[in-house]
């Protein structure tokens, strides 16, 4: 039975108040989707039902029930493993490229503010390009809070919100956020937040996971319980021009991800300016079993190994109902840790690679869970591993 089948939002879409309709839903999914440390205690549940509707107007997706408290309690202590430099910068290297194609990165700017700044590399980085005086970030994660400060960033240990970005020492030229929108408990007080701390003529970027992207290839990874809205440009674009953000252009990565810059709005939008285009919704829950059966269908009767020790290997290992033989990553700070729920440690790939072909009968198989298969693959043919490689949507590479 679809969990979602009497559910819709009674409030409306939280983007422009239109009436929802159910759109997917995932049973027994996992609640932490980041390793811990091996002798972390985590209190039970370990999974939970989820549930997304959409939005029948600006076709925007959102969980109508979830859990503050757990959520606010994951973003702080069980979240991100930060990685050494050099590692997993595809996604990095893509906002990058977006800012200099969009021409931001080509004036001086006085101060730079980042919401989520994770490790603080991209913040980092900005500064440096951008000959900024002064570069600030919330992050409300301490370990990632931590490294931040390490690269010489003063970093609010927060949530951004209005109360928390009214209390700021500078008002910021560019401000952005990088996979923190569709996180955001509160979008009226996200943007009041803003709105305080930006400048008048200040530019805004957002990047966050496309729903028409993933809509597009029946993918729902961007789906998870973290996510408590997966955006299409569309319910983006009208988010932001609720609250005073005008789209001025956007960019899709490959990996799927929308990166989106606006401007204040000075005065009365133009009469007839053109929305984006909906993307088509249906036939999303179909398309989840049909990559299940597919993905059993690879791994059936072989060893495999995961690489990829974060949220998409997670979710995939619920999805098929299998766990990996081996599960590993490219971060060698997340070797010895564990999944919550779960037996089992990341081992390196070396090791990962060797026990798979030692004790394997047949061919074993290995799945990039991660979305930096560029970096990644290379780097498994260097290892010389010759069997299978698939990727996350089960494609052959």
């Amino acid at each position: 039975m679809n969990l979602c089948d009497a559910q819709t939002d009674e409030r409306g879409c939280p983007v422009c108040g239109a009436a929802s309709r159910p759109l997917l839903s995932l049973p027994a999914q996992p609640i932490y989707q980041h390793p811990v440390p091996v002798d972390a205690i985590v209190p039970k549940p370990h999974v939970v039902d989820l549930c997304w509707v959409a939005c029948l107007d600006c076709a925007h997706a959102w969980q109508p029930k979830f859990d503050h408290a757990l959520l606010e309690t994951i973003y702080r202590s069980h979240y991100y493993t930060p990685a050494p430099d050099g590692i997993a910068e595809q996604f990095r290297n893509d906002f990058i490229a977006a800012l200099t194609k969009f021409g931001l990165l080509t004036k001086r700017r006085h101060v730079l503010l980042e919401i989520g700044a994770s490790n603080g590399d991209v913040l980092a980085e900005l500064k440096r390009r951008t000959g900024a005086m002064y570069a600030y970030a919330f992050e409300p994660n301490s370990e990632n809070a931590e490294v931040a400060r390490r690269r010489g960033l003063d970093v609010r240990e927060c949530f951004f919100d209005e109360n928390s970005a009214r209390d700021r020492l500078e008002s910021a030229e560019l401000i952005y956020a990088r996979h923190v929108i569709e996180h955001v408990f509160q979008l009226d007080d996200f943007f009041a937040g803003l709105n305080a701390v930006a400048t008048p003529s200040a530019d805004l970027v957002l990047e966050t996971p496309s729903l028409d992207h993933h809509a597009h290839r029946d993918s729902f990874d961007p789906f998870h319980v973290e996510h408590l809205h997966v955006f299409s440009l569309r319910s983006l674009a009208a988010l932001s021009s609720v609250h005073g953000w005008r789209l001025i252009q956007s960019e899709l990565t490959p990996a799927g991800n929308l990166i989106a810059a606006f401007k204040r709005i000075v005065s009365i939008p133009e009469i007839g300016r053109s929305e984006p285009p909906a993307p088509i919704l249906e036939g999303m829950q179909q398309a989840v079993e049909r990559y299940r059966r597919h993905m059993l269908n690879i791994l059936a009767g072989r060893q495999f190994v995961f690489w990829g020790a974060g949220s998409a290997g997670i979710r995939l290992a619920s999805t098929i109902g299998r766990i990996p033989d081996y599960w590993t990553d490219g971060n060698p700070n997340k070797f010895g840790r564990k999944f919550v729920g779960l037996n089992g440690q990341i081992v390196s790939p070396e090791y990962a690679f060797e026990e798979a072909k030692y004790r394997c009968f047949g061919a074993p198989v290995l799945v990039i869970t991660s979305s930096f298969v560029r970096e990644i693959l290379p780097r498994v043919r260097r290892m010389g591993w010759a069997d299978e490689v698939y990727d996350l949507t089960g494609k052959s590479l």
